[in-house]
């Protein structure tokens, strides 16, 4: 009964895919029209998730600020229970669903993409949507921009999956998808674009470009005819007017690189000391979202998306006193609010904080050089981008979208100076932007590539085997031939008495001598076998094992246990890593 109900589903689902090919038939439809069809519609459905997904933002927002927040009017202090509230609500959905409802979405869609084909589970969107919306609406501080870029993924990756496409398409209308949120919430199309050029998909090709430009287009059209053509500041211009204005960008993008380290260093830390706590699970985010509370009391500018803060920096009405403290502030508060499982992004936060360093960096300019070093609201947007490159590891998803908010083409050479230094300092200190040290936690290394990352998350011990066949060293040349013809093998590894590995022996070693029976008793063994063979150890990557597999073009290589005591314990066959990276992949793809 169950079988046939799982079919007569599996049945229904397949209706709209061979009604969609119908119509393409019907209207020879051929698969580049198809492809713009499929790109504009995915980015069409992302402007509209979007736009709900901000409006619900708002709900939530209006309920803790204006209904609760109103209630509390005779203690205002008590604003600190309002984020708390909010980790209390989306607790048990962290507690039951931790992978799809915690932290930045963004290192798992990275991690789909590149490791799971681009298989997305609706559930994984509708959770993410939900603690998302809460967070950000009862305070926490996050952004709201990686749920959207999650969100637009997951409409490419459904989109993919009821048309049963390649894997390689997938990706592309995955990368569509999250092209689509960002330049949606940014009113940025191309800022969307190279954010899923650059952060998720990693590939600038032909094939994928154009129809990733067509959803971010599509989706920004959408939110456009809905929300309006909005900015989301009002940008002061920035004329660049003297030499001495690029240096001050040049040092400004230094600091901005370097406390965006400082940055990752301190989510990474809140988060392990969350997580390694005793506080329960479903416990954690309510005290996050209080820790943030409480910072909140004396500086409510840290909660939520306080874009009035940002722009009154924006236009050096901020004090520098204040813009030091609300920037250090929050970079604790984003700490708490994900370190301790809250959901949403850093995108938000990172132009927060950036735009405070940028301001603060004004101001001392103007003070120090009157009349030389520019508008402090120029260096707030230039500190935006510089912070938030190498945060996401996207300099020109930065310049690109700051470049968009301001429509001043003025501003691209100070932009550029700042970003690349800051990217320099940032890569000096670590190689990693946020989003890769996260998977890189987990063993994930896509900043090397795909094969590397999966490769460098397995280790010898887990394919090797442990029977060998081994000779004495002493052992006389009949001995070996003995056994080579008794067991039909084209190897021999050589071992002293305590087990050591001392050389390796094959078929080919042996026929010069195979006609010389009178030496057969008279030669040993490790006098015509090669020493001191190349040898892995268990602890060793599976990467690291295949360079030792080409260096020596071979299809086999011995296991030791150390390269001391060089215990001969098992081999390891080229054949079976291929197959383990195989079995990683489908695994990834089945826990999708």
């Amino acid at each position: 009964m169950v079988k046939k109900i799982h079919a007569a589903v599996l049945a229904a689902m397949d209706l709209p895919r061979q009604w969609l090919f119908r119509m393409v038939e019907r209207f020879r439809i051929g698969p580049q029209l198809f492809l713009i069809l499929l790109a504009t519609t995915i980015g069409a459905l992302t402007g509209l998730g979007a736009v709900c997904f901000l409006l619900l933002i708002r709900l939530f927002r209006g309920f803790f600020f204006g209904v609760l927040y109103s209630a509390m009017a005779p203690a205002p202090y008590l604003i600190f229970l309002l984020p708390a509230l909010g980790g209390l609500l989306i607790g048990p959905l962290i507690h039951f669903f931790p992978k799809e409802a915690k932290g930045d979405g963004v290192p798992a869609a990275m991690e789909t993409i590149a490791l799971g084909g681009g298989i997305i589970k609706p559930r994984t969107v509708a959770l993410r949507t939900i603690t998302a919306a809460i967070t950000i609406g009862s305070g926490g501080s996050v952004g709201r921009e990686a749920p959207i870029a999650q969100i637009g993924a997951a409409v490419g990756s459904m989109v993919g999956q009821l048309l049963r496409v390649s894997g390689e398409r997938m990706r592309n209308l995955v990368g569509c998808g999250a092209a689509g949120g960002i330049a949606a919430v940014f009113n940025a199309p191309m800022g969307g674009v190279f954010f899923a050029l650059e952060v998720l998909l990693g590939d600038f090709s032909a094939q994928t470009f154009p129809l990733i430009v067509i959803a971010s287009v599509s989706a920004v059209s959408v939110s456009r005819a809905i929300l309006g053509n909005v900015l989301i500041f009002s940008v002061p211009t920035f004329a660049l007017e003297s030499f001495p204005q690029i240096v001050f960008c040049g040092i400004l993008g230094a600091a901005c690189g370097a406390i965006a380290q400082l940055f990752i260093r301190s989510l990474d830390a809140t988060e392990h000391k969350f997580s390694s706590s005793k506080i329960p699970v479903w416990l954690r985010a309510a005290v996050g979202g209080g820790m943030t509370g409480i910072i909140a009391i004396g500086f409510p500018q840290v909660l939520g998306i306080d874009d009035i803060a940002l722009d009154q920096a924006l236009h050096g009405a901020l004090p520098w006193t204040f813009l030091l403290a609300i920037g250090f502030l929050k970079i604790a508060a984003t700490s708490f609010s994900l370190g301790s499982g809250g959901s949403g992004g850093v995108l938000g936060p990172s132009l927060f904080i950036g735009g405070t360093i940028g301001a603060l960096a004004g101001t001392a300019a103007n003070a120090l050089f009157p009349g030389v070093a520019g508008s402090v609201g120029g260096y707030t947007l230039i500190g935006m981008a510089a912070f938030l490159a190498p945060m996401v590891g996207a300099p020109l998803t930065a310049i690109l979208i700051l470049f968009e908010i301001t429509g001043d083409y003025e501003i691209i050479l100070p932009l550029l100076v700042a970003v690349i230094n800051a990217m320099l300092v940032s890569g000096a200190i670590s190689r990693f932007s946020l989003y890769t040290h996260h998977l890189h936690k987990k063993g994930v290394d896509l900043v090397r590539g795909r094969e590397e990352g999966v490769l460098k998350t397995l280790m010898v011990r887990d394919v090797m085997r442990k029977e060998v066949l081994t000779i004495p060293s002493s052992a006389s040349f009949r001995q070996l031939s003995a056994r080579f013809l008794k067991e039909h093998l084209d190897y021999f590894y050589l071992i002293d008495s305590d087990g050591a590995l001392n050389g390796v022996v094959s078929f080919r070693d042996i026929r010069p001598y195979l006609m010389e029976e009178g030496l057969w008793d008279l030669v040993r063994v490790k006098d015509i076998a090669t020493s001191n063979p190349v040898s892995v150890t268990p602890g060793e990557s599976l990467f690291d094992v295949l360079i030792k597999f080409g260096y020596k073009n071979v299809a086999i290589l011995p296991v030791i246990d150390d390269p001391h005591s060089r215990k001969l314990i098992g081999i390891i066959h080229r054949k079976e890593v291929l197959e383990a990276y195989q079995r990683r992949i489908m695994s990834s793809k089945r826990e999708e």
